[in-house]
C-alpha cells in the first residue's frame, strides 16, 4: 500500500507541474505575439518561424516536458523542503527560484558569450522561463500542503 501511494505522489507531483507550466505558456504566450508582430516590422531583425500548428504543439509540449521534469525534482527534493518551518508558498517561490536559476543562467552566459542573439530575445525567453519555474513550483508546493 505505501508503494501506492508514492507512485500516487510521484504522478499528483508530475503532473501538476506539467498543468502549471502549460498554465503558464498560455498566459504567457501573447507576449511572444507582440514580440513577432513587432520583429516583423524590420525584417533584418526578424528571428520568429510563422505559426502553425506544429509549432504551437511543439511550443506547448516543451512547455509540459520541462512543468513534469521539475514536479518530478521537486518530489524528489521535498525531504529537504520537509525540514524547513517556511510555509507552503515560501518554499513554492524558493524551489521556483533554484530551478529558475538552474535553467537560466547558463543560456544567459552562453548566449552573452557564444552566440549571437538579440537581447530583447533572450530577455523575454529567460523571463518566460523564470515565471514557468516559479509557477511550477509555487503549484506543486500548493499541492503538496493540501495532503
Amino acid at each position: 500500500m505505501v508503494e501506492q501511494d508514492e507512485n500516487v505522489e510521484v504522478l499528483t507531483s508530475i503532473t501538476t507541474g506539467s498543468a502549471a507550466a502549460l498554465t503558464i505558456s498560455l498566459l504567457l504566450r501573447p507576449l511572444w505575439n507582440v514580440a513577432a508582430h513587432r520583429s516583423a516590422m524590420l525584417p533584418e531583425h526578424a528571428v520568429w518561424i510563422g505559426s502553425s500548428s506544429r509549432a504551437e504543439a511543439m511550443y506547448l509540449g516543451a512547455h509540459a516536458l520541462a512543468g513534469a521534469a521539475q514536479g518530478l525534482l521537486f518530489w524528489l527534493s521535498w525531504g529537504l523542503a520537509a525540514l524547513t518551518t517556511m510555509s507552503w508558498w515560501l518554499q513554492g517561490l524558493a524551489v521556483g527560484a533554484a530551478f529558475a536559476t538552474l535553467l537560466v543562467l547558463p543560456i544567459i552566459l552562453i548566449c552573452s558569450s557564444v552566440i549571437r542573439v538579440d537581447r530583447k530575445v533572450l530577455w523575454v525567453l529567460c523571463g518566460e522561463t523564470v515565471a514557468t519555474c516559479i509557477s511550477v513550483g509555487l503549484a506543486c508546493s500548493w499541492n503538496w500542503m493540501q495532503r
